[in-house]
């Protein structure tokens, strides 16, 4: 049984053009804050002294002529907004991802669904256990490339599904949605590496448009892919017996049947 990417992109792109406006809202709101996640701030740090940075050079000489107290104002607003997106990461991120991925996948199986489904985890009681298990990814993540680069890649897509399994079970502890995501990404992280690179064309014909292709059309194609990749593998743990319907519901009932590919 070999995944077939023409068909999960055909998939999503079926999806999400039923309602394609809504779809695109959804994926802005979730691309504008897991964006977010990908601060630092040694970047901040790194440029807190300009003259270090750009010593011997042209703008070094130019930076020496603005008045410190300005530079220093710059630095500390740079800072301010490095707290802002990582605290917006931390507590924020997780919500509208887990969220917006519960939007393509009701979307896909035409259960009744809005833009209001990226907050829903705001007001279910599942808020905390969100940001405390996307955290702990995050973590586990960051450690791992710490340690190896390499490890770092496999661990990443290891628990590439954690936010998926999230959308489905928001109430799942952590100990299972880390096996569970293991469990259904056990052969398939190669999948999930070249259904990712397949959208690099894309992603450079929106270069040419100043990226309002990737807000229309290739940001909410990206998310209903992965989506459409996510049940194909839940599909496929069902029929090799790695976990049960029950493990991740699907949202068309009964539930104990699963879902097909369609």
């Amino acid at each position: 049984f070999i995944m077939d990417r023409k068909l999960l992109k055909q998939n999503a792109k079926n999806s999400f053009k039923k309602k394609w406006f809504e779809s695109a809202i959804v994926a802005l709101i979730m691309g504008v804050f897991a964006g977010g996640t990908s601060n630092s701030f040694s970047s901040i740090t790194e440029s807190s002294d300009p003259t270090y940075q750009y010593e011997g050079s042209s703008l070094g000489e130019l930076f020496s002529m603005i008045p410190t107290e300005i530079l220093h104002s710059v630095v500390a607003v740079m800072g301010a907004t490095a707290v802002v997106f990582t605290i917006a990461g931390i507590f924020l991120a997780p919500i509208f991802t887990v969220g917006g991925n519960r939007y393509f996948l009701k979307l896909r199986k035409g259960v009744n669904t809005d833009i209001g489904e990226v907050t829903g985890n705001f007001k279910d009681g599942n808020y905390w256990n969100i940001v405390v298990i996307s955290f702990v990814q995050g973590l586990k993540i960051a450690l791992w490339f710490c340690l190896l680069f390499i490890p770092g890649i496999v661990k990443f897509y290891e628990y590439f599904l954690i936010e998926h399994i999230l959308a489905v079970r928001p109430d799942i502890n952590s100990k299972e949605a880390f096996q569970l995501s293991k469990k259904l990404m056990d052969g398939h992280k190669m999948d999930a590496f070249v259904l990712g690179l397949s959208f690099m064309g894309w992603n450079i014909l929106s270069l040419f448009t100043f990226g309002i292709l990737n807000i229309v059309y290739v940001n909410p194609y990206r998310y209903a892919t992965f989506n459409e990749f996510y049940c194909y593998v839940r599909a496929e743990g069902i029929r090799n017996g790695i976990i049960t319907p029950m493990d991740l519901p699907d949202y068309e009932p009964p539930y104990q049947q699963g879902f097909d590919m369609n």
